[in-house]
């Protein structure tokens, strides 16, 4: 589920996993590096969750991703 319910809590939401990859976009990074900086967070836990995460950044206009690297928006 994208958002939390009353059935799906927070940390199970991918808005929490949006927010996890958020907090390690702190500096320009491969897709493979921050997936590698991630994967071990409770939040993310396997790749279609962190693929998720990374399509609802990109549609929110959060993060970027130009000359292979993701990068936070200023």
């Amino acid at each position: 589920m994208m958002l939390p319910t009353k059935h799906v809590t927070l940390s199970k939401s991918i808005l929490c996993t949006g927010a996890v990859i958020i907090g390690e976009t702190d500096r320009a990074r491969t897709v493979t590096a921050l997936w590698n900086a991630c994967k071990k967070k409770p939040e993310v836990r396997t790749f279609d969750r962190f693929i998720l995460g990374l399509d609802l950044l990109f549609m929110l206009g959060i993060v970027t991703y130009k000359d292979g690297m993701v990068r936070r928006q200023a």
